[in-house]
């Protein structure tokens, strides 16, 4: 699969609930626009009211005023208006203005760049007339209305980001008119998406409006080029897949390298994650290195130096790293610039790189960074703060900022580190631990969780954080397509929600997340009131229960969670 497409199955596919509602009104608004281009074909103008007989604004006193309300001062479902807000009474002036009309149905009737230069011509003469802003964003905003060849990327410097991104990354190839504005640039880029797209175009497996959402989401995504943070705790309420998410990602992020650059590997994903539980008992010696009983052959024990899963992690991502670092006279001046390295800078020494393992990176583009051709390895800790992180992390927050083999440091066994245990040899004959660039590390907490202590400060700041909040938008989808006469609990649990975090005692870290309303062990024959009692009297009750007691009038206060979530 392409890295095209492993960037849409990241983020369109797997967001598809949280993007459902957004394109059924995107489509819905360019149907409704379709129809009114038909009756201009058949020699209506837009100010009659027969042009809308058709139209969602048939019933309206004035369908021509509501139409044009919906194209350029309202959100429509193509986009919002942003900054450019029209008022009611320049909406007025344009709408009666002659000249902008035509333009306006001309670009209706037959969206192509000409037409779209004339409207836009049009526009600036109108405002300039009749003493209003230009609100440029407006303009493309009505293209993308009136034809699926144009994106709804309709912000300038929004849609030349993502342009000049998929150009720069070679995912796209430059338009033949360099100069063109963004009528011919974004056609030219929803052209090169329907190309790319075209056999799951014809198998229904996407549309022009989902590819014109995906350009939006490309772009909303610039700011972090489609890579994990390497440091992340997804925080928030229990049920809300924050693990699911995570083991989710990094799939999606390894097929993305697998696609690009390991064709010819044999490393799955599967060996470059691993996942781990902390819990109070978790220690230094479990996570990094330390002595541990090993049964020998004769039935006695041995205290042995043995890694513990992030050593071991560490170990096999770092040899890309730890063979650079080992290239006389030149290894650690490269390792420094490792963020920036390229393959090129790298074939004069291929002799003392030629491992199998760096084959896929001397396969690829010279001008590749060494950082994007070696592959990702994940560490993911489930329920990372109930764990003594002092303790288990030790002198790895030092290494967690500052990675690779120049900053290399000695951990607390490092004297009894040997060639099966240490990961960088030094010219002493000790060796020492460093983690590697490629090494994402990914925690996830609930927040209600008070057990062990808070994140200190110092460790806080190594990591991003992303606060993950009940999803109804996947709960509503899950429920559309799994269990339609249940779709009602999605607002139940909205219900619920509000009454739990407005509760002077709870708040939003106590949410009930949408996982305890998905995949239902329930007989499909319940009808939703039943199906919400069993939930209540099976997890949600009792878990409220628990939240509340001892703080007064329990009774009181699950009766009015109850009756939130409407069963009572």
């Amino acid at each position: 699969m392409s890295r095209l497409k492993n960037l849409y199955t990241q983020l369109v596919v797997n967001r598809r609930p949280e993007l459902d509602g957004w394109l059924r009104a995107y489509k819905n608004f360019t149907a409704q626009v379709a129809l009114v281009r038909d009756a201009l074909a058949e020699g209506g103008h837009l100010a009659d009211k027969a042009t809308y007989a058709q139209t969602r604004w048939a019933s309206a006193t004035d369908p021509w005023h509501e139409f044009s309300s919906d194209l350029l001062r309202r959100p429509n479902g193509v986009t919002t208006v942003g900054r450019s807000i029209l008022t009611k009474e320049n909406l007025v002036k344009l709408r009666d203005d002659r000249d902008f009309r035509a333009a306006l149905e001309a670009l209706i009737l037959t969206p192509a760049a000409d037409t779209f230069a004339a409207f836009g011509t049009a526009w600036e003469a109108a405002c300039k007339r009749l003493g209003i802003g230009r609100n440029p964003l407006l303009v493309n905003r009505t293209a993308s209305a009136c034809t699926l060849e144009v994106s709804s990327t309709v912000n300038n410097a929004d849609f030349e980001s993502v342009y000049s991104w998929l150009v720069d990354e070679k995912l796209m190839p430059e338009a033949p008119d360099r100069q063109g504005g963004w009528y011919a640039r974004n056609a030219h880029l929803m052209r090169w998406l329907r190309q790319e797209f075209e056999d799951s175009l014809e198998r229904r497996e996407t549309d022009a409006h989902t590819l014109s959402s995906f350009v939006w989401q490309l772009c909303a995504n610039m700011a972090s080029p489609f890579q994990l943070k390497r440091q992340l705790i997804r925080y928030g309420a229990p049920g809300t897949g924050k693990t699911f998410s995570a083991l989710r990602d990094t799939r999606l992020r390894f097929d993305i390298w697998k696609s690009e650059f390991g064709s010819g590997s044999e490393l799955s994903h599967e060996q470059c994650c691993q996942t781990v539980q902390f819990h109070p008992s978790f220690g230094y010696e479990d996570f990094l290195e330390g002595l541990r009983p090993l049964l020998r052959g004769d039935g006695t024990s041995q205290l042995v130096l043995q890694n513990g899963i992030f050593k071991q992690l560490c170990i096999g991502a770092g040899k890309w790293e730890r063979d650079v670092y080992r290239i006389m006279g030149h290894g650690a001046d490269l390792c420094r610039r490792w963020d920036q390295l390229r393959v090129a800078a790298l074939l004069a020494y291929r002799d003392q790189l030629s491992a199998p393992y760096w084959q896929p990176v001397f396969d690829a583009d010279p001008d590749t960074r060494v950082a994007d051709a070696v592959p990702p390895f994940f560490l993911i800790i489930d329920e990372i703060n109930r764990a003594e992180l002092s303790r288990v992390l030790g002198e790895l927050m030092v290494c967690l900022e500052y990675r690779g083999p120049v900053n290399a440091i000695a951990t607390q066994y490092a004297q009894l580190n040997n060639a099966d245990t240490g990961m960088l040899p030094m010219a002493d004959g000790t060796y020492k631990f460093f983690v590697p660039h490629n090494v994402y590390i990914i925690g996830t907490m609930n927040t209600i969780d008070r057990s062990v202590e808070s994140f200190d400060l110092a460790l806080r700041r190594r990591f991003a954080w992303q606060r993950i909040d009940p999803d109804l938008h996947l709960l509503r989808y899950h429920l559309d397509s799994h269990a339609a006469s249940w779709a009602g609990l999605a607002a139940s649990l909205e219900k619920l929600n509000a009454a739990i975090r407005t509760h002077e005692l709870l708040g939003e870290d106590y949410q009930i997340g949408h996982a305890y309303l998905m995949h239902l062990p329930y007989s499909r024959g319940l009808t939703l009131s039943e199906v919400k009692h069993r939930i209540w009297d099976d997890s949600i009750g009792p878990l409220l229960e628990e939240y509340v007691r001892g703080s007064g009038p329990a009774k009181d206060q699950l009766a009015a969670f109850a009756a939130a979530f409407g069963v009572q």
